[in-house]
C-alpha cells in the first residue's frame, strides 16, 4: 500500500467519525434528545468533519479549506505553470483553464489541499488533494448524484503540464429508513439497508462506462439502530402506546460514497 493510499483511508476514518460527532452535535444544538433525527443540520456536519480531520492533517502537511470554489479545486489539479530547460533555454509551460462551464460559482463543502515542492513551478502554490461534499438527512438521489458526478469529473481531469494531484473524493449523506409515525423491526430494516446498497452498486456500474479509470466503493455506518423489537423487550412489564414506541425507535445510517482512480 502506497502512502499516499494509507493517508486517503485515514482520512476516510476521521470523516466517518466526524460525520458520528456531527450527529451527536445536531441532538444536542437542537435540544431534541432523541437519538432519532428527521432533520439535521448541513452545516453542523460539515464543521464536525473539519474538525475532527484539522489535527490529522496539519501532521501530514495538509490544510482544511471550507466552502472551497469548485473552480480552484478543478484547476488546483495541477501546476499553474513549469519552467522547463536549462538556464540558457528555458521554456514556460501553462496548464489548460479546467473551469467548470456550468457552476463556477459552485463550492464544495471541505478540500483538502497540500502545498507542493517546487519541482519547476515558478512558485509554490496550494495543490487539490481530496474534496468532500456532505448531504443532510434523507436528500434526493439526484443531489447526491450532482455530488458524486462533480468529484468523478474532478478525478478524471488531465493536463499535459503534470499528473493530476487529486487523490480522491467523498460523496457523504445520512438516510433515515423508518418514519417517525411508524415502526419498523430490525429484519425490515436489514433488508432496506441492503437495497440502498445494491442501487447506489447498480449506479456505479454505469457511471463507471462514463469514468472507466475510477473507482466506486460504498460504505455503510449505523448511526442509530434501536428496533421496535428491541424496545418492547425492554419496556414488556409496561403498557406501550403505537406512537411512543414509533417515536422511541428506528434506524439511520450514513454513507461514504468513495471515488478513486485505477492507477
Amino acid at each position: 500500500m502506497s502512502d499516499k493510499i494509507k493517508v486517503v483511508n485515514e482520512i476516510e476514518n476521521h470523516i466517518k467519525q466526524g460525520l458520528i460527532n456531527g450527529y451527536k452535535e445536531n441532538i444536542l444544538f437542537t435540544q431534541n434528545y432523541s437519538d432519532l433525527q428527521s432533520r439535521i443540520i448541513e452545516y453542523l456536519i460539515v464543521v464536525n468533519v473539519a474538525q475532527e480531520l484539522k489535527e490529522y492533517c496539519f501532521k501530514n502537511g495538509l490544510d482544511v479549506n471550507l466552502e472551497y470554489s469548485l473552480n480552484d479545486f478543478y484547476n488546483n489539479a495541477f501546476p499553474s505553470a513549469l519552467i522547463e530547460g536549462d538556464f540558457f533555454n528555458t521554456k514556460l509551460l501553462n496548464r489548460k483553464n479546467h473551469s467548470p462551464e456550468d457552476s463556477k460559482s459552485k463550492r464544495l463543502d471541505i478540500v483538502l489541499t497540500t502545498e507542493n515542492a517546487n519541482n519547476g513551478e515558478p512558485f509554490n502554490s496550494k495543490k487539490s488533494f481530496i474534496g468532500i461534499e456532505i448531504k443532510a438527512i434523507n436528500q434526493s438521489n439526484k443531489k447526491i448524484k450532482q455530488d458524486v458526478i462533480r468529484l468523478s469529473k474532478a478525478l478524471s481531469l488531465t493536463d499535459p503540464i503534470s499528473e493530476n494531484y487529486i487523490k480522491a473524493g467523498f460523496a457523504c449523506f445520512f438516510k433515515r429508513f423508518d418514519r417517525e409515525n411508524s415502526i419498523l423491526s430490525k429484519k425490515e430494516f436489514d433488508a432496506k439497508a441492503k437495497r440502498e446498497v445494491a442501487k447506489w452498486e447498480t449506479y456505479f456500474e454505469e457511471l463507471g462506462k462514463i469514468y472507466k479509470e475510477l473507482r466506486f466503493t460504498i460504505t455503510e455506518i449505523k448511526v442509530t439502530n434501536l428496533p421496535v423489537e428491541d424496545y418492547i423487550a425492554y419496556f414488556k412489564e409496561e403498557q406501550l402506546d403505537y406512537s411512543q414506541v414509533a417515536q422511541s425507535t428506528g434506524f439511520i445510517n450514513a454513507y461514504i460514497i468513495r471515488i478513486d482512480r485505477n492507477d
